[in-house]
């Protein structure tokens, strides 16, 4: 009796053992697949700068580029002629817009050597394709300035797509300093490149979005409106300032309609204060130049 007895015993907590692992497995396999469905993949700044450092360098060790100097003689190009593709009219939500969009920006990397090690290393602004074969936009200071802390100009440009590929910055085709614009061509290997179209200036108001690179926190999207159009204070600077946030990296990136075309381009920030020593912050003003800007340099 008291062998069956056991063998009872035995027979039953094996069933619950079974009963338990089957169980947790089919919990497992929901949360997968509802893990699947739902999850977009994270991405990892760290690495994705890394990679993009090491693949550059490679490039450039191997095949050269053009060099800083080179970049910044091609700035007083004044015009040039882009196959720019035409305005679309289908509203998007915010989800699939980003999805939509997010192709057509690129990270814009400044190769650049620290002085302290022999490895070369990127900084990160943003930029954007205007056209398939690869001519991109992003501002004139990108090009123009440097860390004067560093004890070396930049050495070359690269930018990076949402794949993880790298292109070399071959020439900057046009370009003004007046209105904080470059226009310029990389060697897309014959690969087709993800292209935004180009809208129309938008009046106070109209929706925006943005996706862009802030402080290396790569393809951060962020929405807005329009909240002014004026001249720049002292000069004949058209702008126009906008709710959407953004920061240093941001420099370049498109501003888009609610349809996906280009609006505008990410000037700069504004800081305002008041008070003794104008010590205490009140807002931000983030500044676009307005894409009938950008129009005059590809229609020239």
């Amino acid at each position: 009796m008291k062998d069956l007895y056991k063998l009872v015993v035995m027979l039953l907590f094996a069933i619950m053992v079974t009963t338990a692992c089957v169980e947790d497995s089919k919990n497992k396999m929901v949360a997968v697949a509802s893990n699947e469905h739902l999850a977009e993949d994270p991405i990892n700044d760290a690495v994705w700068l890394s990679e993009f450092e090491k693949k550059a360098s490679a490039f450039y060790k191997a095949n050269g580029g053009t060099n800083a100097k080179t970049y910044k003689s091609q700035l007083l190009n004044k015009g040039c002629n882009v196959n720019a593709l035409k305005p679309i009219n289908t509203v998007l939500n915010a989800k699939d817009l980003n999805a939509s969009c997010k192709a057509g920006v690129l990270m814009m990397g400044k190769m650049y050597n620290c002085g302290h090690c022999p490895n070369d290393h990127i900084s990160i602004a943003s930029a954007f394709v205007i056209s398939e074969d690869g001519v991109c936009v992003t501002n004139y200071h990108v090009f123009k300035s440097y860390d004067p802390a560093r004890p070396n100009d930049y050495i070359t440009f690269f930018v990076m797509d949402t794949e993880k590929n790298i292109y070399p910055v071959l020439e900057v085709l046009a370009a003004s300093k007046h209105d904080d614009l470059s226009i310029f061509k990389i060697d897309t290997k014959g690969h087709k490149m993800k292209a935004l179209p180009l809208g129309n200036q938008q009046e106070v108001g109209s929706s925006v979005n943005l996706i862009s690179h802030p402080d290396q926190r790569l393809y951060r999207y962020s929405q807005g409106c329009i909240n002014r159009t004026y001249l720049k204070p002292g000069t004949a600077k058209l702008r126009q300032s906008i709710s959407a946030d953004f920061a240093s990296g941001s420099s370049g990136a498109p501003i888009l309609d609610d349809c996906g075309n280009v609006i505008g381009v990410v000037a700069g920030t504004q800081n305002i204060t008041y008070g003794p020593k104008e010590g205490i912050y009140q807002m931000t003003i983030n500044e676009m130049i307005p894409v009938s800007r950008l129009r005059e340099l590809i229609e020239k």
